[in-house]
């Protein structure tokens, strides 16, 4: 055999035990650029938003309806909602939601004119641009050593450590995963604030549920 052919083949038998694909099978490369996905683009700033409010109503009950309509007209959407009540103990409700974070103002007037007093409130806002910068230096620096370590195999036509690459390429898949599932995190928090409302019940008036 042609000793020029036997790195070609070593890298074919490599890829192949790697991506457990059939060779028969396996499609001609695409001349297109590959697809950056949206969490590894370049970014000026990124910031979090979260507002959470503790009320009293006469009528949590009421009161959490009303919140839920006016989160959805702000564009948003509840992801949780509860309400509870107890004969001579009053009652509660909770709500907590997601959404757009220049909504954030007109909501804080909603929960205003429905809360017959505001306990307390508190407004949110971190910069995380930093650790999103961190996290997407974090992700090349794990994708350039999975490609450093199959280089330095083909290289060396080290067939015996196959084993010992799959390992290490385990790992690293797994730090990608927990990079990458963290970025998507941000991404998503970006997009939506959240927004937090404890509904309580005056302890000297307890007024019936309708």
């Amino acid at each position: 055999m042609n000793k020029r052919l036997i790195p070609f083949l070593f890298v074919v038998l490599l890829l192949s035990a790697c991506a457990g694909a059939n060779p028969s099978t396996v499609e001609p490369a695409s001349t297109k650029p590959p697809v950056v996905p949206f969490f590894l683009l370049p970014v000026d700033q990124v910031i979090l938003h979260s507002a959470s409010y503790t009320i009293t109503v006469k009528n949590p009950a009421r009161a959490l309806t009303d919140l839920q309509r006016a989160v959805e007209e702000a564009g948003g959407y509840v992801s949780s909602a509860s309400s509870w009540s107890g004969d001579g103990s009053g009652s509660y409700a909770s709500l907590s939601a997601k959404v757009p974070p220049e909504a954030l103002a007109a909501l804080s007037t909603a929960v205003d004119k429905i809360a017959d007093e505001i306990q307390s409130q508190s407004a949110y806002v971190q910069d995380v641009t930093e650790d999103i910068l961190k996290l997407q230096r974090r992700h090349h620096d794990l994708t350039q050593a999975q490609e450093e370590i199959l280089l330095l195999l083909v290289n060396k036509q080290s067939l015996d450590q196959l084993s010992t690459y799959g390992v290490i390429r385990e790992l690293l898949d797994t730090e990608l995963k927990s990079v990458e599932g963290q970025l998507e995190s941000y991404e998503q928090q970006s997009r939506l604030a959240t927004l937090d409302v404890t509904i309580n019940q005056p302890t000297s008036v307890y007024a019936p549920i309708e």
